[in-house]
């Protein structure tokens, strides 16, 4: 197993800190300033900030766990820590929620491209397609990957850059006040949402650690490049409630989307919703190959197989199935997101990276004592 993992380490840490960035953006741009402006109205930008709090917490956890398991991923930290059996059955969880959350993931791109785009075209060939792709970027390695986002970072910089310079002249400061009127309780419940969808899922990055060619400083990579896509998440937020106001952008499924078709620059740049569009393709693939690939690496692990490739076929079938019956219709989507996935997220992004940061600290403690 350590022969699969530790002796190909092919990313660079340049490479590491862009699929994080990338990562930490993905679904969120899209998603992630309804869901804030729904708990936190005008405020829902000063949620986001105090959510890059929490994610740098959660970071920092997990840079621990992997200074204290060097060349080891999250599945064998449970087994080092917890024991074998049991270090098993928790690592089942976990890589539940990678392949829930690529499945989730895959279910809204699907109907994003039903509702605002390709409404004719069933949901299951656009999600077929789609997974395809991911099938063959994982048939392809881990390296690929990383060499596309380096590929594709300058793009989606100079897009969202675009978008946002865009749509300043059209910020109504109106929409955006009264500020901090959210009390302390609405903030933190808006944080943890947040968090839960850019900052907890992080820990599928424990499984890219052991690739790295250098594994010094990669906690502060880990952290600045975190840190990086919130800035996105929380400007993009802003300029969507500056735009379309809090209760707009409440009620939309994709607020930035809409923001983007609000776009006029002297009636000549009208209409390029597709910038968004572009760049939320482009990171939602990489967030969803991201999740998939530490599913198939830590189901590899828990099998004690040498790779992953063999299953790869077959879980992309189950991929594709589970995103089309997850969830009956987008509403139950938004209710399950709010309430079951953030407590998933908590658990398996937060509490249990807690918990096996403890024990190890305790064990190690007992172990002096004992000598």
């Amino acid at each position: 197993m350590e022969s699969f993992l530790i002796d190909n380490k092919k990313i660079s840490p340049l490479q590491f800190g862009l699929l994080v960035v990338i990562f930490t953006i993905g679904s969120s741009i899209l998603l992630t300033p309804s869901g804030l402006a729904n708990i936190a109205k005008q405020d829902a930008w000063v949620a986001s900030l105090f959510g890059i709090g929490l994610s740098i917490i959660v970071i920092i956890i997990f840079s621990i766990l992997a200074r204290r398991y060097p060349c080891k991923t999250f599945v064998e930290y449970c087994e080092i820590i917890l024991g074998k059996w049991l270090g098993k059955i928790i690592a089942v969880s976990f890589v539940y929620f990678c392949f829930f959350g690529a499945s989730s993931l895959l279910f809204d791109m699907g109907n994003f491209m039903i509702t605002q785009i390709m409404p004719e075209t069933p949901i299951e060939i656009l999600n077929i397609v789609f997974a395809l792709v991911i099938l063959y970027g994982l048939r392809l390695g881990i390296e690929v990957i990383a060499r596309t986002a380096e590929i594709f970072f300058p793009w989606i910089s100079l897009l969202l850059l675009l978008l946002v310079i865009a749509v300043i002249p059209q910020i109504e400061l109106t929409n955006i006040q009264p500020v901090f009127e959210a009390d302390l309780k609405t903030v933190t419940h808006g944080a943890i949402v947040y968090a839960s969808t850019a900052g907890m899922p992080c820990v599928v990055f424990t499984i890219l650690i052991p690739l790295l060619n250098k594994q010094k400083k990669i906690g502060r990579t880990f952290v600045t490049a975190n840190i990086l896509g919130g800035i996105v998440i929380t400007v993009i937020t802003f300029t969507s409630i500056g735009v379309l106001g809090p209760d707009t952008t409440s009620r939309v499924t994709f607020p930035s989307y809409v923001l983007a078709k609000k776009i006029s620059l002297a009636d000549v740049l009208e209409r390029i919703e597709v910038i968004v569009a572009i760049i939320w393709f482009i990171t939602l693939y990489f967030k969803i190959i991201l999740y998939f690939y530490a599913s198939m690496i830590g189901t590899a692990q828990i099998l004690g197989l040498t790779d992953y490739r063999p299953f790869l076929f077959p879980f992309v079938l189950l991929l594709v199935t589970h995103s089309l019956i997850m969830y009956p219709n987008t509403i139950y989507e938004a209710e399950f997101n709010n309430s079951v996935w953030v407590a998933f997220a908590l658990t398996i992004g937060f509490l249990l990276p807690i918990l096996l940061l403890v024990i190890s600290i305790l064990r190690k403690k007992m172990k002096a004592i004992l000598k």
